[in-house]
């Protein structure tokens, strides 16, 4: 193989290696976005089971200081 062969056959390879690193550094960037994505989602899922949570326990509490207010005024369910 002639030295000018080989030129061409390392042109070729960087050619090929700076494709593969545009395509590689474009998959990791798209994963990227699609991972921050996900935080995004994770983030507001717990955002809403805290808030849900939130409410149960304020229905609960509400829930037994009606109880309590009954249960003190002689009306409750065990007479």
């Amino acid at each position: 193989m002639s030295v000018e062969e080989r030129i061409v056959k390392l042109e070729e390879f960087a050619a090929d290696v700076r494709s593969y690193t545009k395509i590689l550094t474009d998959m990791i960037r798209r994963h990227d976005e699609r991972l921050d994505e996900h935080v995004t989602m994770f983030h507001e899922a717990n955002q809403s089971i805290a808030a849900l949570a939130d409410a149960q326990i304020r229905t609960e509490d509400a829930l037994r200081k009606l109880i309590e207010r009954d249960e003190q005024r002689g009306n409750g369910s065990n007479q």
